[in-house]
């Protein structure tokens, strides 16, 4: 695991505008399976910082009834996926790489899982930053699970 600022410069850790948090930059696709792998329940989080969680006054769009945690996604497989550990995170790391957008950056979290949000994705609260994930990260995740999408395809088609 590499300790870099986002914008390349090696300061050893990377320090987030808000919160005071120093958390290693993940860089790597292998970075981010062995830091999942070392946590149980690791969410995937995009947000502009890690402490952008104040679930007191988060509210769900379309009724704006009070939510109780913040929108994550998980990291580590369910018991029924059969493609490892690395497949299940690079698709989870591609299925949401939209949400990076003007700041908004992908963060791995550990929390408490409060309910489910209007798109059954898990709300966390109680959150604990553990890393920020590289944008590098983003387009390797979405080499590794096209390639085994891609072979997934050919051992069904023969």
């Amino acid at each position: 695991m590499a300790l870099i600022n986002p914008s390349g410069a090696n300061t050893g850790m990377y320090q987030p505008q808000r919160g005071g948090h120093e958390l290693p930059v993940l860089v790597t696709l292998s970075d981010v399976v062995r830091a999942c792998s070392a946590h149980d329940d690791v969410y995937l989080r995009f947000s502009y910082s890690p402490d952008d969680s104040d679930t007191s006054n988060r509210r769900e769009r379309e009724s704006g009834n009070l939510l109780p945690g913040v929108p994550a996604w998980p990291m580590c497989p369910e018991p029924w996926w059969g493609a490892g550990s690395r497949t299940w995170i690079a698709r989870q790391l591609t299925r949401h790489s939209h949400l990076v957008h003007s700041g908004i950056e992908p963060w791995l979290i550990a929390g408490q899982v409060r309910g489910r949000g209007p798109d059954c994705e898990p709300l966390i609260a109680h959150l604990r930053p553990l890393a920020l994930v590289s944008h590098k990260v983003l387009v390797e995740a979405d080499e590794s699970y096209a390639a085994w999408q891609t072979r997934a395809f050919r051992s069904l088609t023969g």
